[in-house]
């Protein structure tokens, strides 16, 4: 899916109506963006060790920021994201893990394994209760990256995990809301667009 699929594809969405779909184990509807494939319910492990299922335990009915980093990351593009994002959980506040989440994928699985990510989180950046550094399969992220249309159409580039971007997706699950925030902008102008859903 390209850029103006998938813009295309969430203003239908926005727009769209129906009844939603009802999630495995017939509990809570299923948003229109995760019906739709945008929100996979993938498992993933958090740097706290419990493994999560994308949707249904991190997702659905939750507003949260959600990007993709390396922990080696060689530009310094990773850590910037991150610090700006540790300034904007100091900005949530108690609402850090309430109200607002944050959910950090790494692009490297193989290498970003659960302890390594234990430490980056706790140690480095200090990640507060709803914080989350998540890896995982290779194929399991890469479904949930290519869902949140953080590709390139290129095959050889998007193999290149050095040409990752420093965007997030910053999404209100239960009011089917979406928003973009480069986290290489201030912390101030990230928070404005969480607080915009």
């Amino acid at each position: 899916m390209n850029r103006r699929h998938f813009l295309g594809a969430a203003g239908a969405l926005a727009l769209g109506g129906g009844l939603p779909a009802v999630a495995q184990g017939g509990t809570r509807p299923m948003s229109r963006a995760a019906q739709h494939g945008w929100l996979p319910n993938v498992p993933l492990v958090g740097h706290d060790g419990r493994t999560y299922n994308f949707y249904d335990d991190l997702a659905r009915d939750k507003t949260f920021v959600l990007s993709f980093f390396v922990v080696a990351c060689a530009d310094g593009r990773c850590p910037t994201a991150n610090f700006n994002l540790r300034k904007v959980q100091d900005m949530v506040g108690d609402r850090m893990g309430r109200d607002i989440f944050f959910y950090t994928v790494s692009l490297e699985p193989e290498k970003d394994t659960q302890p390594i990510l234990k430490e980056y989180a706790e140690d480095i950046i200090e990640a507060a209760p709803g914080w989350l550094f998540l890896t995982g399969k290779p194929n399991d992220i890469d479904t949930l990256r290519r869902a949140q249309g953080f590709y390139d159409q290129d095959p050889e580039r998007d193999r290149d995990v050095s040409n990752h971007s420093s965007m997030a997706r910053v999404i209100c699950d239960r009011r089917e809301r979406w928003g973009t925030a480069t986290l290489m902008t201030s912390p101030r102008n990230i928070y404005s667009v969480i607080r915009t859903l």
